[in-house]
């Protein structure tokens, strides 16, 4: 039998029972909030420092999700913390995204034809025309490390990309069936102060 492992002193130690009990409360309590909001289309900020809990949380959600039918697309904002090319950041994230739902890639006539664009508004557009008229499931954004959020060069970028989405879902549109999903240790109050957080567009979710 697989056991949970804890730290003490450099040493692996099994986790006691006890500690296992709550663990395993404190994941059903959540994965229960988390699915219930993404499917009904209500994007999300998890907040927690128990790594553990929050892997466990995100592979057993999207493992729930699919059987949901609903799509999932994960990234690692940690790209933000070192990446300085909005346009690069924006490429690379469409090209992750065709890859986890298996869509056509864009071909090189779309990329240039957006060369002096706003990589936010050609991002959203792609969404919009590539990824939500195609999939015929409901989508699910997932950005782990969203503590990066608080100093990233492109951090101002993507709450730009948070806010262009959001306008969109307050009529019936394509982005009626997409949620996203922000994981982070970061505390909600100090992503909040930052005065660029969407707080009216997550719910807020604490491990």
């Amino acid at each position: 039998m697989m056991h949970i492992q804890g730290e003490t002193n450099d040493h692996r130690q099994a986790m006691p029972r006890s500690e296992t009990s709550l663990f395993r409360e404190q994941l059903t309590e959540a994965k229960a909030r988390l699915v219930t909001a993404v499917l009904s289309s209500k994007s999300c900020y998890v907040q927690g420092d128990n790594a553990p809990l929050r892997y466990r949380l995100l592979t057993n959600t999207a493992l729930q999700l699919a059987e949901l039918n609903q799509a999932v697309a994960y990234f690692d904002l940690t790209a933000l913390a070192y990446e300085h090319d909005l346009e690069t950041w924006v490429q690379n994230s469409i090209r992750l995204l065709t890859i986890q739902l298996n869509l056509p890639m864009p071909n090189g006539r779309w990329w240039e034809d957006r060369q002096n664009r706003d990589p936010i508004e050609y991002f959203v557009q792609f969404l919009d025309e590539r990824v939500l008229q195609r999939v015929k499931q409901p989508i699910l954004l997932s950005f782990d490390e969203a503590d990066v959020l608080l100093e990233a060069p492109l951090a101002e970028a993507f709450f730009r990309l948070l806010h262009a989405i959001k306008p969109v879902q307050l009529s019936p549109s394509n982005f009626d069936a997409l949620s996203v999903v922000l994981w982070g240790k970061t505390a909600w109050q100090n992503l909040v102060e930052d005065g660029r957080f969407p707080t009216d567009l997550l719910k807020l979710i604490v491990l």
